[in-house]
């Protein structure tokens, strides 16, 4: 009885991993909160007019999962309780996974992009954004 039982929890376990990563119509993009927790995330997704309109809605607490459309392109914007706000951009191309973990010590934004290799995370500070906000 616990070899089968044993048998069964591996047999599901490759079932889910196969499902992850050879669903052909998206782009899942999996990640932790670092250094804060209990988070608000709001996905936009690129029209056919080039606007970025939401299309969900969540509060995690610890971790977070997107299902990108191929084709399409998508910001995500997290938000803690402080209200300091973090950006990922996510330029879904094909079919795939990609993990991405939320810093809240860093002051850095991130950008999804396929690459020869597969998807890369490309981290860049987001600084920038407090000078034009002092600027106007």
């Amino acid at each position: 009885m616990k070899k089968i039982v044993v048998m069964m929890i591996i047999v599901l376990g490759a079932m889910s991993f196969t499902t992850k990563t050879k669903n052909p119509f998206h782009l899942i993009v999996e990640g932790v909160f670092l250094a804060d927790k209990n988070i608000k995330y709001t996905v936009y997704q690129m029209n056919a007019s080039g606007d970025f309109v939401a299309i969900y809605r969540a509060k995690a607490r610890k971790y977070y999962h997107i299902e990108c459309s191929t084709g399409s392109k998508y910001i995500v914007r997290f938000q803690n309780r402080k209200g300091d706000v973090k950006f990922l951009m996510i330029d879904a191309v094909e079919y795939g996974y990609c993990g991405a973990n939320v810093d809240w010590r860093k002051p850095y934004d991130g950008k999804i992009s396929l690459e020869k290799n597969g998807y890369s995370l490309t981290a860049f500070d987001n600084s920038y954004r407090s000078k034009l906000l002092v600027q106007k």
